[in-house]
């Protein structure tokens, strides 16, 4: 999809990181942004922000694992702008680190929610405007954020692997259903390594419903975190992300691999299905 001047581009997760560096970017190009978060202060800092750049925002506080609450902000979007041309789902947080038999039902709620919800939530109360543009052919583009954990399966991240592997598989059986069905509306996934986010302190916006003392023995967190915290030493800054993803929206490209360094990790998983595929052919 082409990016142009008054299209109307609807972010989750705007208030910081990879949201907000899209919303920069976008709103740059001369779009309308609709920008989501839970975290209301940061989300209206981060409007006022783009504001005094002369750009065109509405920040709507919301909780995106909520489904009634994607559906209101959806209307209203819908009712001030008529359409949208652009949805980025890109809300997410870390979720627990640590081995699976540690982890609690409150936080595979937590995870579940935002990540994998977040996702559903955004595409049910969106996409049927979407798909009713253009004389029911669907028009504008959709862009899912996964991670690089949606492709690998490392360990000690059960939580966030679950949740970025359903939203592949999610994404690309929709990019199907919609060639078939709106052919003029295009989704492209990202899966990103390391970037310049706040995922490592996603705890802060825990519902306090949910909130539980960590499971994993405090010795054996501390060695996790610090060899995570190493991989995570040298992200990728949000703004060069964005500029790849735009970049990628424009091409209609289906996926969106941004960290070269992870290309080989992505291609030893491929190869091993690969050989067991070729193994049950045989």
């Amino acid at each position: 999809m082409k990016l142009m001047p008054q299209q109307v581009a609807v972010i989750t997760g705007g208030a910081s990181g990879i949201g907000l560096a899209l919303a920069q970017a976008l709103g740059r190009r001369g779009l309308h942004l609709a920008l989501l978060d839970i975290e209301a202060p940061a989300l209206e800092a981060a409007a006022e922000s783009l504001r005094a750049e002369g750009i065109s925002v509405a920040a709507l506080a919301c909780d995106v694992g909520d489904a009634e609450t994607m559906n209101a902000v959806a209307a209203e979007v819908l009712s001030r702008h008529g359409h949208v041309d652009l949805l980025v789902n890109n809300a997410g947080v870390g979720g627990s680190l640590g081995p699976l038999r540690f982890s609690t039902p409150q936080d595979w709620q937590w995870v579940v929610n935002v990540n994998l919800f977040g996702v559903v939530n955004g595409l049910r109360a969106f996409l049927p405007a979407m798909q009713a543009a253009s004389d029911g052919q669907g028009s504008g583009h959709i862009v899912n954020i996964a991670s690089v954990a949606g492709l690998t399966a490392p360990p000690f991240l059960s939580l966030y692997i679950a949740t970025k592997h359903a939203v592949m598989g999610l994404s690309e059986s929709l990019a199907a259903e919609l060639a078939i069905t709106s052919p003029g509306l295009r989704l492209s996934v990202v899966c990103p390594g390391a970037v310049e986010t706040a995922i490592m302190r996603s705890e802060r916006n825990r519902p306090a419903a949910l909130k539980v003392t960590p499971q994993t023995p405090p010795a054996l967190l501390a060695r996790l975190q610090e060899t995570f915290g190493k991989l995570m030493a040298d992200p990728m800054p949000a703004d060069t992300l964005a500029r790849i993803v735009l970049a990628g929206i424009e091409a209609d490209a289906p996926l969106i691999l941004t960290h070269a360094e992870t290309a080989p990790d992505v291609l030893a998983r491929i190869e091993r299905i690969a050989a067991v595929a070729r193994d049950a052919a045989a």
